[in-house]
């Protein structure tokens, strides 16, 4: 049986329906005797509401407004996530060319710098 922390932690995958079958019924039947956590959800829910209904609520931008940024922003970095520490990591990144956003995944081992994926450059991936 899961205990409330570890039910808490995953109450969000919980309400968005991303937990595997195993994990669901154990918070389902943690649920039914904690309404400590059961009110977690009932938050979590309203709030998820909440968000969706803020974003749906906005007008969709112009069209030239996307034009605009796409100009401005070709050949630039628009995400990097780097996990890992000095000795191993892993770098993730998407930029904006004209045909699309590229993705790309390095490997860092001992500053050294491996190559894993490069999408969407001319010629497909490697």
């Amino acid at each position: 049986m899961n205990t409330c922390e570890e039910t808490q932690e995953l109450i969000p995958w919980y309400v968005e329906g991303r937990l595997g079958p195993e994990e669901s019924s154990a918070v389902a039947t943690h649920l039914i005797a904690c309404a400590e956590c059961l009110r977690e959800v009932a938050a979590t829910v309203h709030v998820r509401g909440s968000v969706r209904d803020a974003f749906s609520a906005q007008p969709p931008l112009p069209e030239e407004a996307w034009e605009r940024v796409s100009r401005q922003a070709m050949g630039r970095r628009l995400a990097q996530l780097d996990v890992g520490s000095f000795l191993v990591g892993l770098r993730l990144g998407a930029w904006l060319t004209r045909r699309g956003s590229p993705l790309r995944a390095d490997l860092h081992v001992l500053g050294r710098e491996v190559h894993l994926m490069n999408r969407g450059k001319k010629g497909g991936a490697s």
